[in-house]
């Protein structure tokens, strides 16, 4: 294997520690606060140098589509137009990370593409660049050149690290009911205008940011505005999330619009004992942690 021409990089999953949605812009998107948190679930993406002309994406998860839609791909499609030369590339999903779970898999391989295409190229390309890259991309995308933990603004293209909190046993359930990004979007909207004027609730992001940065307990802070329309909705989600509070963990919370779930545990013990019991009730389910790159 010519090591300058196959780079092979880890493709870190994330959860949100906090998910504020705020105003919808005139483009449809919606402006967001966020504090997000790579953790230890991960696919590893293979990228190779080819001769012959054209973007290729293989994938081991057969649900996942090898075309345009992938991100990786676009990632690749991008990067290329940036250099001003045609593509020449194989990249290869080994995938871990469940698809659509909110648990970002896709932004991740999108930029962890990136990454590995500047270093395969020698650099060409500025953290600058390859952020101006990421936001063209996808929303999540930006965060996952840095990884880590971080504030994530605007419509994701303002990222500022933090304080990685101590790290504690998580886990990561994603059951089988699949959550339209579209359609909690829309259903946020529509709540929000029933209510009295449309006010927007006050962020929840600022004090966790406070928290992190000041080593408090952050526990407490946690909270994904997507919560107050998605449980109501699907009740295996919901089944999910009481399974691990009745299985001892200390927080539970959606991650991005679903489907998944995290929970906090004080020990490993405590972690493994709720893992088991979430897959013996038929739920895919991960022991993780944080971490960064």
């Amino acid at each position: 294997m010519d090591r300058y021409r196959v780079v092979s990089l880890t493709s870190y999953a994330k959860v949100n520690l906090t998910l504020d949605v705020r105003e919808r812009l005139p483009s449809g998107y919606h402006l967001l606060q966020s504090v997000m948190q790579q953790i230890s679930l991960a696919d590893e993406v293979v990228v190779r140098l080819c001769h012959e002309e054209g973007i290729r994406v293989d994938c081991t998860d057969p649900a996942i589509a090898c075309d345009r839609t992938n991100l990786a791909w676009r990632a690749a499609e991008e990067f290329y137009n940036r250099l001003g030369e045609s593509p020449r590339v194989h990249i290869t999903l080994h995938k871990q990370i469940p698809a659509q779970s909110g648990l970002g898999g896709g932004s991740s391989n999108a930029a962890t593409t990136l990454r590995a295409l500047n270093i395969l190229y020698g650099q060409p390309l500025s953290a600058r660049d390859l952020r101006s890259l990421a936001v063209s991309i996808g929303s999540d995308v930006p965060f996952f050149l840095p990884g880590g933990t971080a504030l994530v603004e605007g419509i994701g293209e303002v990222v500022t690290p933090l304080p990685v909190p101590a790290s504690c046993p998580l886990v990561v359930a994603v059951p089988s009911a699949g959550v339209s990004t579209r359609w909690a979007y829309q259903r946020i909207d529509g709540e929000r205008a029933l209510a009295a004027e449309g006010e927007l609730p006050a962020p929840r992001t600022p004090a966790m940011v406070n928290a992190l940065r000041s080593g408090l307990n952050w526990l407490p802070l946690l909270h994904n505005d997507f919560e107050e329309v998605v449980l109501p909705e699907y009740p295996e989600i919901q089944r999910v999330k009481l399974l691990m509070m009745s299985s001892g963990a200390e927080a539970a919370l959606l991650c991005g619009s679903g489907c998944g779930v995290m929970g906090v545990y004080a020990d490993e013990a405590a972690a493994h004992r709720a893992l088991l019991r979430l897959r013996r009730a038929g739920i895919r389910a991960w022991l993780c942690t944080f971490c960064w790159r």
